[in-house]
This record gives C-alpha cells, sequence and structure tokens, in this order.
C-alpha cells in the first residue's frame, strides 16, 4: 500500500530554527516567483535525509512507517467482504514517492500535493482476518504482506495561524491523505490454521479480484497516514515561526 506518501511530510520538518539541519536541506523564500516549484524541488533533493530521519527534531526514519493499528471494516451483506486489523505494522517504500504537483501561496496556510510511487508499496506485519469470499467464511491471523506496484494519492495539509510571544505559527488543523490503487498483490499466511489447499485457493481470488480489495483499503491507508503526518506537522510548525519556516525574502 503511507511515501511514497511521507515525502509531502519533507516540507514540515525541512526547515526550522529549533534544531541544526544538515547543510543539504534547501530552503524556499516566499518571494521566489516559483515558490511552489522551489518547495516541490525541495521535497525531492530532502529524501535521503527524511529516509534517515531527524532525531533532533524528534522525527524518526519515513521508510520504514510504523502503525501501531489500521482497522478496514467491510459491509457483511456483500458476496466478498473482508474485515482486516493490522497490528505493529510497517508501510515500506514511503520514501521512494515522487512529487508529481505541489500548490501554496506564499504567505497562505494551505498546500496540496499530488505525488506517485516509485516503487512498489507495502503494507507487512500481523492480521487478523474476519469476512467471506463468496460461500467460504475467510478467517485467520498471522503475517501480511500487502503490496500495491503503483500508488497515487492527493494530499492537502490546511490550517490557520496562532501568536504566540509575537511570533505567528501555522496551527495544522487538518491533513488529508486520498490514495488510489489500481490492484493489489495480497500474502497472508495462517489463513484456516494453515490448512494449504484453502488457503492458496482465497489468495488467488482475493488476487485475481484484487481491485475490488484495493477500494477498500483506500480509505483506512488515507486515515491512517493522514494522522500520522497531521501529527509530525503540528510538532514541527507548533515550535517553528511560520517565517522561520518560509524566509520572507
Amino acid at each position: 500500500m503511507g511515501s511514497t506518501l511521507p515525502l509531502f511530510v519533507l516540507l514540515l520538518v525541512a526547515y526550522t530554527g529549533a534544531a541544526q539541519l544538515p547543510p543539504s536541506m534547501k530552503t524556499c523564500k516566499q518571494t521566489d516567483p516559483d515558490f511552489s516549484g522551489c518547495l516541490k524541488n525541495a521535497l525531492m533533493d530532502s529524501r535521503p535525509i527524511l529516509r534517515q530521519g531527524i532525531p533532533s527534531l524528534g522525527l524518526p526514519s519515513i521508510d520504514p512507517m510504523h502503525f501501531t493499528q489500521i482497522s478496514i471494516k467491510d459491509t457483511p451483506d456483500r458476496p466478498v467482504f473482508l474485515n482486516l486489523e493490522f497490528n505493529e505494522a510497517d508501510m515500506i517504500g514511503m520514501g521512494e514517492g515522487i512529487v508529481d504537483t505541489l500548490e501554496m501561496k506564499p504567505g497562505s496556510y494551505n498546500m496540496k500535493a499530488h505525488i506517485h510511487s516509485g516503487v512498489p508499496f507495502r503494507l507487512v506485519g500481523p492480521y487478523k482476518a474476519d469476512g467471506k469470499v463468496l460461500v467460504l467464511p475467510v478467517k485467520g491471523e498471522g503475517i501480511s504482506n500487502i503490496t500495491a506496484p503503483r500508488l497515487e494519492a492527493d494530499l492537502e495539509m490546511t490550517g490557520q495561524p496562532v501568536e504566540r510571544d509575537g511570533e505567528v505559527y501555522w496551527d495544522v488543523t487538518d491533513f488529508k491523505v486520498n490514495p488510489h490503487l489500481e490492484k493489489l498483490v495480497v500474502d497472508l499466511t495462517g489463513l484456516y490454521n494453515n490448512d494449504k489447499a484453502l488457503a492458496d485457493n482465497t489468495l488467488k481470488f482475493l488476487n485475481e479480484n484484487s481491485g475490488e480489495i484495493a477500494k477498500e483499503l483506500e480509505p483506512a491507508i488515507g486515515e491512517a497516514l493522514g494522522a500520522s503526518f497531521k501529527e509530525m506537522a503540528r510538532r514541527v510548525f507548533g515550535k517553528v515561526p511560520y517565517n522561520s519556516v518560509f524566509p520572507p525574502s
């Protein structure tokens, strides 16, 4: 299946007066005639640093990105439905994303971007499943390895200015992530108490119909990534004045 998606977060951590930044990190002045283009290039250039993490800001590596829990709840009145719960799972590949477009007006508190994965995007970790494929119940508990050969996402970060001690900060109030998955490669161990015949047939069916499964996963992935990105953004923009993040001149 979060950077790939987190490339958008590069902007959130690239500029701060609260810590010494690597000299390779690029900043963009509000007076830059191509402000959005500059930010887009800054995100791409900063990928290696974000993959390593920035300890001075308390930010771990974005690849892999760890999630305590991701839940997918489906409706049981359909021929195929799956309830999936992932615990202590990792999203892998988020540090290799490509920023296609980025829009932000200097001095504003709204940023939009469209990105796509530069490598296959994977969700790996313990899972529990409860559902139905046609007339066959689907139950299992084991390790998931769900791969999206290609992922695209629209991102939007919004907020408002807030003044403290004579400085203006960006109060990030929302971070929307709308992912788009075309298909998946699904591998789940532990189905049917490791009954190989039943498990193989179920996985074959799921992979042959992975487009439908992908649509079911999109909202949960978007919610998990949005919550994570919002926390990162608030942690940085709540400490760093707006004009330190985006120098006026």
